[in-house]
């Protein structure tokens, strides 16, 4: 039973390229390939010899005076193997080394083939079944006739065979190969492309995952920062503040667990936190006032997660909380219309110290923001930050406009 086993094992890769013969070692390399040709014309060295051996003799033994012309058709015949084994693939391999497009190739592969062929069908012994009426003596017409009716029956049934003859010899099979071998190699091409756009796919989903995690715990650190220090001061003002954190993290807290699977979220919910959020800070600076401003059908749109929320918080830290008196911050999405496409364009703008003072652009947010942009829209989105009609600083974020599922906002 163990015997048996083995002996349907395959060979080891190694050991049967080493008994391998040479036609076989060639179908591993691309057909047309220079290397490809190498190992087939080895392959042809045996058969062409015995070939040629057999011919020899056959022309040595034969008597009277007709061997001349067995002779010649020998010869020819044998001039006709050369030629439809070599001259064809030959052909081939110089023009698949021109680097050409595909289609392009193949038609010059197509033509050197039957090129080689056409080059060999004129020496093919059926040109020289070609009998004249001279060689029959006192021939009467009808027989003279008879005779060409035959000598052209035999002439076709003689092309159509060394047709076929050179259509095997000359490539044939070897092209269907190449054929068959081509669609191969770009459907295998097809399938790398697919696992290179999952690995890379999987690695940017990484990467995002990693910028979200960074966000997230810089803007709820923060937070939690000026709570602490508002129930130091202010212990009324402080439990002000909790209430309002309390009524952002009940908003927030499940759509930051599903932000983590989810590469866009709907604007609604962004302004909705970015809303709780400057609840909270107005609550420890009472001077801020703030405005939200979005037509009810965009709040459907698809965003990243936490870039709005990255830019309020921006605001707030580097130009509003240096700024003395009065302070306030606007919200504004809008739909406009960028070539043939429809974007949407988020506004952040605050009337603080500007960006003489501050030092917005320059924070993890910001950075994190760009980057993700990239990742999400390759080129297709931007971010860019302007000085304010009235002082402070403008971030403007501009996307392709799409729709979120019907999930509600």
């Amino acid at each position: 039973m163990e015997t048996t086993t083995l002996h349907d094992q395959p060979l080891p890769h190694s050991l049967a390229t080493r008994i391998a013969g040479w036609g076989s070692i060639a179908r591993q390399y691309p057909i047309f390939g220079k290397t490809w040709f190498g190992y087939r014309v080895r392959s042809f060295l045996v058969p062409l010899g015995l070939l040629t051996g057999v011919l020899v003799l056959i022309g040595a033994f034969i008597p009277g005076s007709q061997a001349a012309l067995v002779r010649g058709a020998l010869l020819a015949a044998w001039l006709v193997v050369v030629l439809a084994l070599f001259l064809g693939r030959a052909l081939a391999v110089l023009v698949c080394r021109q680097g050409w497009p595909a289609q392009r190739e193949a038609a010059g592969v197509v033509c050197a083939l039957l090129f080689g062929a056409l080059c060999t069908l004129p020496i093919t012994p059926y040109t020289r079944i070609n009998p004249t009426p001279a060689a029959i003596p006192n021939a009467t017409p009808q027989q003279i006739e008879r005779l060409r009716e035959q000598t052209r029956e035999n002439q076709i049934v003689n092309l159509v065979f060394w047709t076929l003859v050179l259509a095997w010899l000359g490539g044939g099979a070897d092209l269907l190969a190449w054929f068959r071998q081509r669609r191969l190699l770009r459907e295998n091409e097809l399938l790398g492309q697919v696992a290179r756009y999952k690995d890379e796919r999987n690695e940017v989903e990484m990467q995002l995952s990693i910028l979200a995690s960074q966000v997230e715990p810089h803007f709820l650190f923060n937070t939690l920062s000026g709570v602490r220090a508002a129930m130091l001061s202010d212990p009324a003002r402080g439990v002000a503040m909790i209430d309002h954190l309390v009524d952002y993290l009940r908003a927030t807290i499940p759509q930051l667990r599903a932000d983590r699977a989810q590469t866009f979220v709907s604007l609604g919910s962004q302004l909705d936190a970015a809303q709780a959020y400057l609840g909270i800070i107005r609550a420890r600076l009472r001077r801020l006032a703030f405005e939200v401003d979005c037509p009810p059908e965009l709040r459907k749109a698809a965003i990243p997660p936490l870039m709005l929320i990255s830019l309020v918080e921006n605001a707030v830290k580097h130009g509003i909380e240096l700024k003395k008196g009065p302070a306030r911050i606007r919200i504004a999405a809008a739909r406009r219309q960028a070539g043939d496409a429809e974007v949407l364009e988020l506004a952040v703008a605050d009337d603080g110290v500007g960006f003489g003072k501050a030092t917005s652009g320059s924070g993890i947010g910001l950075s994190n923001i760009r980057e993700r942009l990239t990742h999400l829209y390759d080129g297709a989105a931007a971010l860019s930050l302007r000085a304010g009609d009235e002082g402070g600083v403008v971030a403007s974020l501009v996307l392709p406009l799409r729709a979120m599922p019907d999930q509600g906002a």
